[in-house]
């Protein structure tokens, strides 16, 4: 959070300077790819989730001050969905988080060619092949 908040603290004194457009651009570029890393690896929390998207609101509504309380020109679930959807394209966190995840789920079930895949195969499935959870025959 200190990078995040560092990074924040610098859009806003640049945000004198750029058009909505611009903010948006930033908002998208910035606070989207900063926790990019940590989510392809890790379940974002719900609250570090919802400071992000506090400080990605800031940057693309406030403007110049920090105390200026602005309200926001639209709503934040309109603003996450795309662009062809009638949104400004700003990119969901939980989605996102979700999708990153998920791409590592492919990478381990189909033994892709990287070496803390190998050793998750190596370390819990010797026998080459995936648990089978379907149970066959009568609980009896």
């Amino acid at each position: 959070m200190p990078l995040v908040s560092r990074c924040e603290r610098r859009l806003v004194c640049t945000s004198l300077f750029l058009s909505q457009a611009g903010k948006l651009q930033i908002t998208n570029s910035v606070f989207t790819s900063l926790p990019t890393f940590f989510m392809s690896t890790f379940h974002l929390h719900v609250s570090i989730r919802d400071q992000v998207d506090k400080f990605r609101k800031h940057c693309l509504w406030r403007g110049a001050e920090e105390s200026n309380r602005i309200n926001a020109k639209a709503a934040w679930p309109m603003v996450t969905r795309p662009k062809e959807d009638g949104g400004m394209g700003v990119l969901d966190l939980k989605t996102q988080n979700e999708a990153l995840l998920l791409k590592n789920l492919h990478k381990i079930f189909n033994k892709a060619d990287i070496p803390w895949v190998h050793l998750i195969w190596e370390k819990y499935y010797r026998n080459g092949k995936l648990p089978n959870h379907i149970k066959k025959g009568s609980f009896w």
